[in-house]
C-alpha cells in the first residue's frame, strides 16, 4: 500500500468532510420524514438534492480511499474503482446542479404565480427528467468513450484525490478536447447554476423586501396556495452555500487549465485543493446546517426528541436498577 506523505493531509480532510456530509445528509432526510411540518413542496425537492449530494460525498470518499490504497504509481493508474467512482461523482454532481436550479425555478414559480404545483404531475416528471435523466444522458457517452478515470500526471485537474476525466498530457499541456469534456461533464453546468440560482434568489429577496416595506408582517407562509413555511425563506441563501463550498474548486480548475507555469499560481493552487477537498464533499452538510440547525423550530424538535430519549433511558435505568 503506497501512502504519499504530501497527499495524506488532503486525504484526511476530504475523508472527514465527506463523512460529516453523508451524516448531515442522512440527518436532513430523517428530519424530513420524522417532522411533518418540515415537509413542503420545496423541501420535497430538497430531498432529491440531498440524495445527489450524499452520492457525491460518498464518491469522493470512495475515490480518496482508493487513491491511498494504490499499490502502483498513482499518477497514471485508472482501475475499475476509479472509473466507477468517476461515473458516480460526475452523475451526482450534475444531478446536484440540476436540482439546485430546479428548486430556484420552482420557488420563483410558487411566489410569483401563487399556485401550488403539488398535483401537477407533468411538472414533477419534467423535474425528475432534468434532475436524473439528463445527467445520465451526459455521463453515459463519456463512460462509453473510456474518458472517465485519473489523469496521467496525477495533477487531479478539477478534483481532489478522486477521479474525474482521464486527461492526456502527451505534449505537456491539457488538450482542448479534454477541457471541453470537463466543461460538458460538469463545469459549464456548475457555472450556469451559479448564475441562475443567484439571479433567481436575488429576485425573490428583492420581491420579499418590497412586500415587507408595504406590510411588515408579510411572510412566505402568507402566499396563497404556495404551500410554504416561514423557514423556507432560507432557500434564498442556498446559492451562498453553493458558492462558499464550490468556489475553491472552480478557481483551482481555471488555474490548472490555463497551463500557467508560474510558481506563485502553483502554490495558490496547492492551497486551493485543501478547500476544494472540503467543499466539494460538504454540500449535504451545508444544507443540513442551513435548513435544520439554523431553524429554531427544527432545533426545538431535536431538543424534544433528545429529552424524550433521555427520560425514557433514565426511567428504564430506574426501573431496572437494584
Amino acid at each position: 500500500m503506497a501512502f504519499y506523505t504530501r497527499e495524506v493531509p488532503l486525504a484526511v480532510i476530504t475523508v472527514v468532510s465527506a463523512c460529516l456530509s453523508i451524516s448531515g445528509g442522512f440527518a436532513l432526510l430523517l428530519t424530513y420524514y420524522r417532522v411533518p411540518k418540515f415537509r413542503t413542496s420545496v423541501t420535497n425537492l430538497l430531498v432529491f438534492l440531498t440524495i445527489a449530494d450524499i452520492f457525491t460525498a460518498s464518491g469522493n470518499l470512495m475515490g480518496t480511499v482508493n487513491y491511498l490504497q494504490l499499490d502502483t504509481d498513482p499518477t497514471n493508474s485508472t482501475d475499475v474503482t476509479c472509473v466507477a467512482q468517476s461515473f458516480i461523482t460526475t452523475f451526482s454532481s450534475l444531478s446536484s446542479f440540476a436540482w439546485t436550479s430546479i428548486i430556484a425555478v420552482h420557488l420563483y414559480l410558487l411566489i410569483r404565480t401563487q399556485r401550488n404545483f403539488e398535483r401537477n404531475l407533468s411538472l414533477k416528471y419534467f423535474y425528475h427528467f432534468m434532475g436524473w435523466i439528463v445527467p445520465a444522458i451526459i455521463c453515459l457517452p463519456i463512460l462509453a468513450s473510456g474518458k472517465l478515470g485519473r489523469d496521467n500526471h496525477g495533477n487531479h485537474t478539477g478534483t481532489g484525490l478522486w477521479c474525474w476525466i482521464k486527461i492526456d498530457y502527451s505534449d505537456g499541456n491539457i488538450h482542448s478536447s479534454d477541457i471541453l469534456l470537463m466543461f460538458v461533464s460538469g463545469k459549464f453546468w456548475e457555472l450556469l447554476t451559479y448564475v441562475l440560482s443567484f439571479s433567481i434568489y436575488m429576485l425573490l429577496k428583492i420581491d420579499t423586501y418590497i412586500k415587507r416595506q408595504r406590510d411588515q408582517t408579510y411572510h412566505w407562509s402568507d402566499v396563497d396556495g404556495a404551500d410554504l413555511r416561514d423557514g423556507d425563506e432560507r432557500f434564498c441563501f442556498m446559492w451562498l452555500i453553493l458558492y462558499l463550498l464550490r468556489f475553491w474548486g472552480t478557481l483551482s480548475f481555471f488555474i490548472e487549465i490555463s497551463n500557467t507555469k508560474s510558481c506563485g499560481l502553483q502554490r495558490v493552487d496547492d492551497i486551493l485543493k485543501y478547500f476544494h477537498g472540503v467543499g466539494d464533499s460538504a454540500q449535504a452538510l451545508g444544507n443540513f446546517i442551513l435548513f435544520c440547525m439554523l431553524d429554531k423550530n427544527i432545533r426545538q424538535k431535536y431538543r424534544d426528541k433528545m429529552r424524550e430519549c433521555w427520560h425514557r433511558r433514565h426511567g428504564y435505568d430506574e426501573i431496572s436498577g437494584p
